[in-house]
């Protein structure tokens, strides 16, 4: 798999060497200690009787002190480097080959010979938690958490979603169908790459909506992939859910500014404001025709006002995976009791729902995710 030249490297004050290196330094300059000592008394003998000359002994005895020096900044340095390595966010990229024309249905759509970029925090852990961003987001929105993730991590940034792909017209618009194909497609040449990991799936807003279409439209590489855990924050759950999503389908290109500023009129205070004016800073440096295409999809396909076709779709997803869990942000909070009892009725098997305290964007921060993921299987 072809993967970028140019990497990113968190910053040297965001690299913490850790205690035990100092503990394994402590160690090896013990022993070099007490090997001094012992031979010290032997190498003055050696010194004296020989007259300044170095003997056969005296030159064993340096190149064994000068063996276990090196040896111990070499130890030191390779440990040193390996937890700057566990510390590295990698982009990379897979390249969409004809392969994927199985899987993508939609003849309108031109993806093959595009790349699909990602973010890679790879370590020696068994499980492979895969991210997937909101409308109009990327990959960048999980940097914070995989820093310091114990597990091997993947961020995708969506099909033309990129900043760099913002004036590519070989990237043009493809409908929410064909996002998801190629999801399902990404996913299944990770799990060739990574045979043996577990795959754990986490969502945020749009990002989970394409996890619960999955089965829809891509049912047997679904089956195939044999996921262990996807984790829904805040996925949409009816027609009432997709007001962000409106308000941006309704954006007309002729007047822009006058849209986007009724998105802003809608906040309800200032830190949803500021948050606002962040995420539409964002969406707009990015594609914005995709952007809009993505969202009119999305309103389209949550056409009702019933949490039916969220709980339809639910159904589909828990008897494909193992484990699904289901996070509500406060925003979310009056769809909570349906979601619930609907669940309930369904005889739906998840293995969480839950009604956060916390906002929309907030799911995502670094603490929020690594509450959710706490019960994973420790990184080896």
């Amino acid at each position: 798999m072809p993967r970028t030249i140019p990497r990113y490297v968190l910053p040297p004050s965001k690299i913490r060497v850790p205690r035990w290196l100092a503990v394994i330094s402590g160690i090896a300059g013990s022993v070099l200690g007490v090997a001094t000592n012992l031979y010290s008394a032997e190498f003055r003998n050696a010194i004296s009787s020989t007259g300044h000359a170095f003997t056969a002994t005296v030159i064993s005895i340096v190149i064994a002190a000068v063996g276990a020096s090196t040896v111990t900044l070499l130890t030191y340095y390779w440990l040193v480097k390996r937890q700057q390595h566990q510390n590295e966010i990698l982009p990379g990229q897979i390249p969409i080959t004809a392969d994927v024309l199985r899987l993508v249905d939609d003849e309108q759509d031109s993806v093959v010979g595009r790349r699909l970029h990602f973010l890679e925090a790879k370590r020696s852990s068994e499980e492979l938690v895969i991210f997937l961003h909101g409308l109009g987001l990327d990959a960048n929105d999980f940097r914070s958490y995989m820093a310091e993730s114990k597990y091997h991590c993947i961020a995708l940034t969506l099909f033309g979603f990129n900043v760099s792909e913002a004036t590519d017209d070989h990237y043009k618009p493809i409908s929410l169908q064909t996002h998801v194909q190629l999801l399902a497609f990404f996913l299944s040449t990770l799990r060739q790459l990574y045979p043996h990991k577990r795959l754990t799936l986490v969502g945020f807003s749009l990002g989970a909506d394409a996890f619960l279409l999955l089965p829809q439209f891509a049912p047997k590489t679904t089956r195939e992939l044999q996921i262990s855990r996807v984790l829904l924050l805040d996925p949409n759950i009816s027609r009432s859910t997709t007001t962000l999503s409106a308000r941006v389908a309704a954006v007309q290109p002729a007047t822009p500014l006058t849209e986007l500023l009724k998105i802003l009129e809608g906040a309800d205070n200032i830190p949803e404001f500021r948050i606002l004016c962040e995420y539409l800073h964002k969406i707009t440096s990015k594609n914005f025709a995709q952007v809009q295409r993505h969202a009119r999809d999305v309103v389209a396909i949550w056409d009702a006002e019933s949490p039916d076709r969220f709980l339809d779709r639910l159904g589909q997803l828990t008897a494909a995976v193992r484990e699904v869990d289901v996070v509500v942000s406060f925003d979310y909070e009056r769809y909570f009791n349906a979601i619930g009892r609907g669940a309930v009725a369904r005889g739906l098997r998840l293995g969480g729902l839950e009604s956060s305290r916390q906002g929309h964007f907030d799911l995502i921060t670094a603490q929020s995710l690594r509450e959710r993921l706490s019960g994973l299987p420790q990184a080896r």
